[in-house]
């Protein structure tokens, strides 16, 4: 099983990656860590001493009764691997720290499916997701279907891509598909043949079979970065190497509504 931390707040897109995750579930065995990061106001913080434990202590209880509250809401098919663990203080750092001490194989959390991609540039490109210890899953709908992509673009190293994505995809019963985007202002999106995505998809293709998976469909698609997020949005998720640059990929899935699965 894969030792999972979901983040969650107590809104809409948390709501939806716990319903999310749930699902992924049936497919992915989860052993299922809740966090939650209460974010004081500063003027309330206290510096030092055990006033300070105290305040923190009391910080601490409002937002494990938030995330109990929301947990019996929404009374996920997933049972927990331990209680919910909520932190006080900078939300990147003590997610990246959980992680790395937790010795996590996968994060979780949800993010608005915003049609603005400086918006999602801006999670992306934050320390805990350049830095973190293992693949991060951006969960923007719940998308339920038996479908998964594995994202190609000229930028894209296949060996990353697929072993990467593969430890946490490996053992599931979804099935593939290689999707290979070049950009274009075209009117609509095109197919191209598959010798026009070179190298890329024969390696994906190899690569996959190696770890036991065959492909569905192998696709090497033109258009622009709208397009292709649209075309994206039937996959219950995306696998894709992590954009660390305002790129091609990055503006593909910043445009897409389907759910993303981030390896580096």
């Amino acid at each position: 099983m894969l030792k999972t931390l979901l983040h969650v707040n107590e809104d809409l897109d948390s709501s939806i990656a716990l319903r999310y995750t749930a699902y992924l579930h049936k497919f992915v065995p989860l052993s299922l860590y809740i966090s939650h990061v209460e974010i004081a106001n500063e003027k309330e913080q206290i510096d030092t001493g055990w006033v300070r434990h105290t305040w923190e202590d009391s910080v601490a209880s409002n937002g494990k009764r938030l995330i109990e509250r929301m947990l019996r809401t929404e009374n996920i098919d997933c049972p927990l691997a331990g209680r919910p663990t909520v932190f006080v203080g900078d939300r990147d750092k003590e997610v990246s720290y959980e992680l790395r001490n937790g010795l996590y194989d996968l994060f979780i959390e949800g993010c608005p499916n915003s049609p603005d991609p400086d918006q999602f540039y801006e999670l992306i490109s934050s320390p805990l997701y350049i830095n973190a210890s293992c693949p991060m899953l951006v969960v923007k709908n719940l998308s339920i279907n038996k479908k998964c992509a594995l994202l190609c673009t000229d930028s894209v190293n296949p060996k990353v891509l697929v072993e990467k994505s593969m430890a946490i995809l490996g053992d599931s019963t979804f099935t593939f598909d290689i999707v290979h985007f070049k950009i274009n202002e075209n009117k609509e999106l095109v197919t191209l043949t598959n010798e026009d995505g070179g190298s890329c998809l024969p390696e994906t293709k190899s690569l996959l079979a190696k770890h036991g998976k065959s492909v569905d469909k192998a696709l090497v698609l033109s258009g622009t970065p709208e397009q292709a997020g649209d075309y994206l949005k039937g996959y219950t998720l995306v696998a894709s190497t992590l954009p660390t640059t305002k790129s091609i990929t990055m503006d593909i899935l910043a445009h897409s509504p389907a759910s993303v699965l981030m390896v580096h």
